[in-house]
């Protein structure tokens, strides 16, 4: 019986002392997986394996063996390592002669498996107090029972208590809270285990705190990663994604980890198939970047993205996943987009750049830095005759000249100037290449440099100017000749005048000047027309041009006018010269339509420096001295003489110079308006300028008719001209509501081709309608110079401006010459308006003159229109302006010149309608 209970007893401590073995290993299991997994995911083998070196320290454990996740040995304690590991026991058993009781655990995190760990626990101790239970047992006898019973209830106790408090510190520890109280460490396997805990528990806390060191600074970073940032395991699903993810599309990072197919599902249905493909290569271990995609935010809008991609290997060269960053790229994209645009817009550019270059005559040549031609248009090949599709690309300068046809009049000269011009990278000013076939061709050089201002090569431009020049040439002499004797006009006349006045007064050498016209040519001209008068004067012109020697200048000065430059000359030439020239035009035998024409010539000569030291003065006195000859009877010569300038006329003329010089510098012109009215309603259309001078002395008003036709015999009429103008255009530019101001101009405007251009000028800086001034010329002056008119006329049109011509049928051969002169309006001379409703002759001419202007499209206007009579005939003959005193006295301030809005007309607009008892005409 005793026998029984002592086995009983035994077998009894021996179950307790299994289970309490099992309890143990249980409490083990969780401190063995908390300290083992971190190092574990790592891939930390020295760190496994000091755990469990540590581990089998202690007497408990007879091997340790940790596995990976295909069951290969990683580290081993206990255990050689080519030894084969034991067979799994099915409980914990001291009967079959088995020391070690061998088991195994799964190593996991957060629910993934890692690996395994086999492990053997010795089971001596059970041997031994089941041998001691049975020992004591048959010597005590039932004492021992109730020994036995008590010291296993206290060996159980102790042993549940200190299991329990290792139980609960696993649990604290699996909680990351290692601050738990640990039972005291003794010299049983408890004891040791408590002392193997614990330094695992320490190791543990310390491995925890680097693995959150290291996982704080990896989230550091990525957290704070501007791109998308993924891990990816190598089944293909996202384990991790940074927040980067939440701006770039709408998702939290759960929501995407949350989303089936993450990051897949996110791309854009047209390129899924694609990334799918891509994928698939980045989970096989291959690298990748740059692969651009359309991504869809939560909101369903598309952007850019384009992703770079890399694996993840452990220490052992197991494939973990990848690692994906993900950009946002749409800006780069919109860029791309604009610079694609830019290109083809620069692509186009440059092909139409290249069809112009083709197109310009200009001939182009770009050089590059090496001196090697990059760039010619076929411009240049034909300027420089080389054949067509002769390709210059590549040669330098020398050979590329080499292979023109052309002959330069100065070869070297130009080889010179081209090594200048490579060797110093700036722009030269323009060379001029003469060719032995008589073409000139100007060069322009041009250096080429980028916005960094590096240099890029040359640009050359060439252009054959032979044309231009022969223009210009010819633009020359119709500036400086009449146009219908070939002399020298008054414009070159006064440029030669004060050289010649120049080189006598330094030279101290005499000069003359013989101003002469012809006698009753205005006869001539009016009864046998313009063409006798034009025959005639070509005939002169040529007479006289035989009599001059090589340094005398004849010119036609205008009309029948004509003068000569003798310098060098003294009294006894010049007088000698004035015969010849009086005898040779009152000899010259003129037919014209078989009728033989008489005519005779007056001159004037005045000495420098006797009769004068400046222009004015001297051509003051030849004009004088013309007027004395006319005065002896005509067809005579005479040198200035002051004593017979004693007739209040002679007088007057020679001191209206003066006078005038000094109105002009004092400013004592004036401008008076009047009105032009439209015949049929009687509405204002324009305003005539008329120019008047004030007195300096007595203030009174003096009428143009006394100064104009002295101040055409100089220069003076040009600067009153020019003044007249300033003021019309300055008043409308001041005035823009006022309406349209005609200014007169004088015949010797046909001898100053620069007016047009400053007439435009005058406009343009002034910022004023051209079409609001109406210039007017007469017409005795523009037939008198029928091709300079035409010309000049030509210019004012091509301003802007209207042209009037004044005093129409005054002339015998009017309506011959009104189909070559392009003016807008017509204004009737008033010979024709006095008296009109009596005169029935002028009716008819009246009535003509309308009918042939309208039916050029000119506008026809009427002057000294003086009574209402008149006006009411004028309307009915289809006239479509008038002026006179019967609708507007000139004067200085206009009613339609005041300050008034164009929404209220100043009611002074309207004519006058007054008079019938009016006299005077239009001044």
């Amino acid at each position: 019986m005793l026998f029984v209970l002592v086995t009983s007893n035994a077998r009894l401590a021996e179950q307790e002392l299994t289970n309490k073995a099992y309890q143990r290993i249980s409490s083990a299991v969780p401190l063995l997986n908390a300290a083992l997994a971190g190092p574990l995911m790592q891939g930390d083998y020295g760190a496994l394996r000091e755990i469990l070196e540590e581990a089998r320290k202690g007497d408990s454990y007879a091997y340790l063996v940790l596995l990976d996740q295909d069951e290969h040995r990683i580290v081993s304690a206990g255990l050689p390592a080519n030894a084969p590991l034991p067979p799994l026991d099915p409980e914990i058993s001291t009967g079959n002669g088995d020391r070690v009781y061998d088991t195994e655990i799964a190593i996991n995190l957060s629910g993934t498996i890692y690996g395994t760990l086999r492990f053997g626990i010795s089971t001596d101790f059970l041997s031994e107090a089941r041998k001691r239970v049975v020992r004591q047992g048959s010597v005590i006898g039932l004492a021992a029972v109730a020994l036995t019973l008590l010291t296993l209830a206290i060996i159980g106790y102790l042993l549940t208590r200190r299991l329990n408090r290792l139980t609960l510190a696993s649990h604290a520890i699996a909680d990351e809270n290692f601050d738990s109280l640990l039972p005291k460490p003794g010299r049983d396997e408890v004891g040791q285990l408590v002392i193997a805990f614990r330094q695992m528990s320490e190791q543990l806390k310390a491995r925890l705190s680097e693995l959150k060191e290291s996982e704080q600074r990896f989230f550091a970073i990525a957290h704070y990663t501007y791109d998308m940032e993924l891990w990816i395991e190598p089944a293909g699903r996202t384990i991790w994604v940074n927040p980067s993810v939440e701006r770039m599309t709408g998702y939290t990072p759960d929501e995407c980890l949350a989303l089936p197919g993450f990051p897949l599902s996110l791309i854009a249905p047209e390129g899924q198939g694609e990334a799918a493909r891509r994928f698939r290569q980045a989970l096989g271990g291959e690298s990748g970047e740059g692969y651009q995609f359309q991504m869809l935010r939560k909101d369903g809008a598309r952007f850019w993205a384009a992703v770079n991609w890399h694996p993840i290997f452990n220490r052992e060269g197991r494939f973990l996943g990848i690692r994906a960053s993900i950009r946002d790229i749409s800006e780069l994209k919109a860029s791309e987009e604009r610079a694609l645009e830019y290109l083809a817009g620069t692509e186009a550019e440059r092909a139409r750049l290249k069809a112009l270059l083709s197109a310009m005559s200009l001939g182009i040549l770009f050089v590059g830095v090496d001196g090697r031609v990059i760039y010619h248009n076929p411009a240049f090949n034909h300027i420089w005759r080389i054949p067509e599709d002769r390709d210059l690309i590549g040669l330098d300068s020398a050979a590329t000249f080499a292979a023109s046809t052309c002959e330069l009049a100065d070869a070297e000269r130009y080889r010179d100037h081209i090594e200048q011009t490579l060797a110093h990278r700036e722009e030269a000013d323009s060379h001029e290449i003469v060719m032995h076939d008589g073409r000139v061709v100007t060069q322009l050089s041009y250096a080429v440099r980028d916005r960094e201002n590096r240099f890029l090569g040359y640009l050359w431009i060439y252009e054959d100017v032979t044309s231009e020049r022969q223009t210009a040439e010819q633009l020359l002499y119709l500036a400086e000749r009449d146009s219908l004797t070939g002399l020298y006009n008054r414009h070159r006349f006064q440029i030669e005048l004060e050289r010649m006045l120049a080189e006598s007064g330094r030279h101290r050498a005499p000069s003359a000047l013989l101003y002469f016209d012809l006698d009753e040519f205005k006869t001539i001209n009016d009864h046998f027309g313009h063409r006798a008068g034009d025959a005639l004067l070509i005939r002169v012109a040529g007479e006289v041009s035989g009599l001059t020697r090589r340094n005398e200048m004849l010119f036609r000065l205008g009309g029948d006018e004509f003068a000569v430059l003798m310098p060098g000359a003294d009294r006894a030439q010049a007088e000698a010269l004035a015969e010849r020239i009086v005898r040779s035009i009152a000899q010259i035998p003129f037919r014209f339509e078989g009728q033989s024409l008489h005519i005779s010539s007056s001159l004037g000569i005045a000495f420098h420096p006797e009769h004068g030291i400046d222009q004015d003065q001297l051509v003051a006195c030849a004009d004088a001295a013309m007027y004395q000859a006319k005065q002896a009877g005509k067809n005579a010569w005479r040198a200035y003489r002051a004593d017979l300038d004693t007739t209040p006329e002679m007088v007057n003329r020679l001191s209206w110079n003066e006078r005038l010089a000094r109105a002009l510098e004092h400013d004592l012109f004036e401008l008076h308006f009047q009105g032009v009215y439209h015949t049929r309603d009687r509405r204002l259309g324009h305003l005539e300028a008329l120019i008047r001078l004030r007195d300096e002395s007595s203030g009174e008003l003096i009428p143009p008719g006394l100064f104009i036709p002295v101040a055409e015999k100089s220069n003076k009429i040009l600067e009153i001209d020019r003044w007249v103008l300033r003021q019309a255009v300055r008043l409308l530019a001041e005035l823009p509501h006022a309406p349209p101001i005609a200014v007169n101009l004088s015949g010797r405007s046909f001898d100053d081709p620069s007016l047009p251009n400053f007439i435009n000028e005058l406009l343009r800086k002034h910022q004023t309608d051209p079409a609001r001034l109406l210039i007017e010329i007469t017409e005795t002056a523009a037939v008198s110079d029928l091709t300079d008119a035409e010309r000049f006329i030509e210019a004012l049109k091509q301003t802007g401006c209207g042209v009037c011509l004044d005093d129409f049928g005054a002339g015998f051969a009017s309506f011959a010459y009104l189909k070559h002169i392009r003016v807008d309006t017509i204004k009737l001379d008033g010979m024709f308006i006095r008296n009109l409703p009596h005169d029935h002759d002028n009716q008819v001419f009246v009535r003509g003159m309308v009918e042939v202007a309208r039916g050029l499209g000119k506008t026809t206007i009427a002057e000294c229109v003086e009574d209402e009579a008149t006006l009411k005939l004028l309307a009915d003959l289809g006239v479509d302006k008038a002026q006179g005193f019967h609708l507007d006295k000139p004067q200085a301030r206009h009613p339609a010149l005041a300050r008034q809005s164009p929404n209220h007309p100043d009611p002074g607009l309207a004519p006058a309608g007054n008079t019938s008892n009016a006299s005077g005409g239009t001044p």
